[in-house]
């Protein structure tokens, strides 16, 4: 058997719901207004999910973030923190505001910003938080929101990598100023390969917020704007809208699929594994360890046709954004890039599947050196 880190599986399965729900949709569409209510309808339903009273569902988790650090004025000389080990798309829209992304380690326990090093790194041109919740586990979004009180700033949840997951009971995006989402194909809440996003809050902006979805309409006020976001398209709308009504039994399968893993690896010496703190409750986009023979052990799953996500390049070595970090020390992240391995888990994986891969990983850690 091949397994990959991503499959899409769940949308073969649901091919009959998609076509379905496009038949419902086009019959119900005459217009671009009708697309609005169907947009609408389910920001509803989403806000009502997370926690919030407001949802925009917009063109992909990276126009969230965007859209948010506009709305809230942030301009060239701004500073914007964000941990060292996350996507790209996240000091990419910073960039797009003129101002400067400010990189934080991680922490230890669950690879997410450190809240220690947030409050060292604030500064008085710091105008937002970017609190992102890496590998489905929750940042210390409670410590972090406290120090950005205490300062007067803003703190913009990324649950992009985390969506459905939980902290004291409540579903992260409902602790931030706002909190912004990714459809992505590989996500429990997914389009079947486009983008797709949504913000969520409870302020009186959405009015201030929705225009910048609609001036597509008007040249004059897209000059003036000088960006554009798009609303969520329809297509990515339908396949999203038809995973919502099966979303219980794809997190029941993403946390399964996590279970096995941690009861099959919790004992292998070489590896370590990262478990839900007691307050929280994962919903996986992957399963992370690592490993003291992180290459050997990725060259021997590939021999098995079982293909492994890369880490996350942490971004101060990153090319494009180190210029913002030097000087600064990393350690966690560093450690995160050298032993750091994903392993496949998607929505409706097999216990099979699950087990033949941590099979492999116990039998890689039994060979003798020589092995090697």
């Amino acid at each position: 058997m091949k397994i990959r880190y991503e499959d899409m599986k769940i949308d073969r399965a649901l091919t009959n719901a998609y076509t379905e729900e496009i038949k419902k949709a086009f019959n119900l569409i005459s217009g671009q207004d009708d697309i609005e209510l169907l947009l609408r309808g389910f920001e509803k339903k989403f806000s009502d999910y997370i926690g919030r009273r407001h949802a925009l569902a917009v063109n992909s988790g990276t126009d969230a973030i965007h859209l948010c650090l506009t709305m809230l004025g942030i301009k060239s000389g701004d500073e914007v923190i964000m941990p060292n080990v996350t996507y790209p798309a996240v000091p990419i829209a910073v960039s797009y505001r003129g101002a400067r992304p400010v990189f934080v380690d991680v922490d230890r326990e669950s690879l997410n910003m450190d809240a220690r090093a947030v409050e060292k790194a604030l500064t008085k041109k710091t105008k937002v938080i970017i609190a992102a919740h890496m590998f489905a586990m929750p940042c210390d979004i409670k410590k972090i929101s406290d120090i950005a009180k205490r300062h007067n700033i803003k703190v913009i949840e990324d649950v992009c990598q985390a969506e459905s997951s939980t902290l004291d009971g409540k579903k992260l995006g409902s602790f931030g100023d706002f909190g912004c989402f990714s459809y992505s194909y590989y996500k429990p809440l997914s389009s079947c390969g486009g983008g797709g996003g949504a913000i969520v809050f409870d302020n009186e902006l959405y009015k201030d917020i929705y225009k910048y979805t609609q001036i597509w309409r008007d040249e004059k006020s897209q000059l003036n704007a000088r960006v554009r976001f798009a609303p969520m398209y329809l297509l990515d709308l339908i396949s999203v809208e038809v995973k919502f009504k099966y979303l219980l039994p794809i997190i029941k399968s993403r946390q399964r699929a996590k279970k096995i893993y941690e009861q099959e690896l919790c004992k292998v010496k070489g590896i370590t594994i990262f478990k839900d703190k007691p307050n929280a409750n994962s919903v996986p986009q992957n399963f992370v360890i690592l490993s003291n023979k992180r290459d050997s052990l990725n060259s021997y799953m590939k021999c098995n046709s079982v293909i492994c996500q890369q880490p996350y390049k942490p971004l101060h070595i990153s090319n494009t954004f180190k210029e913002f970090s030097k000087g600064s020390k990393f350690p966690v992240s560093d450690m995160y890039w050298k032993k750091a391995l994903h392993l496949p888990l998607y929505s409706f994986i097999t216990e099979k599947e699950v087990k033949y891969v941590a099979k492999l990983v116990k039998d890689f850690y039994k060979r003798k050196p020589a092995d090697d």
